[in-house]
């Protein structure tokens, strides 16, 4: 099995499949914070522009062939979706509790 190989079986077997786990598992921790009642539509909006952030630069990624401009669009997405995810706890831990397991699956994503 060549790096390439290995890189692209870890990235679909491991990587994407844990990720998609820690997005259950947070989607329950919201589902039992019932946040439709106390943060509302303005924290899932965060969400929602985090996961533009994240899969914009993905499906660039998995398009086009790397170069320094989808480098830089990678990054930008990731300086993006920090910057929102900081102001999306701010908000939230004025609105409700976030749990320790809450915690831990946000620095997981």
């Amino acid at each position: 099995m060549s790096v390439s190989e290995f890189v692209d079986a870890y990235l679909r077997y491991a990587i994407v499949p844990a990720w998609l786990i820690a997005g259950l598992a947070d989607w329950a921790c919201h589902r039992r914070a019932h946040i439709e009642r106390n943060a509302g539509a303005k924290e899932s909006a965060m969400h929602l522009a985090q996961m533009l952030e994240v899969g914009i630069p993905l499906l660039v990624a998995l398009i086009f062939r790397i170069n320094a401009i989808v480098i830089a669009i990678m990054l930008l997405g990731l300086i993006l979706h920090e910057i929102t995810a900081l102001w999306d706890v701010h908000y939230a831990k004025q609105k409700r509790d976030i749990g320790t397991i809450e915690q831990h699956v946000h620095s997981f994503l």
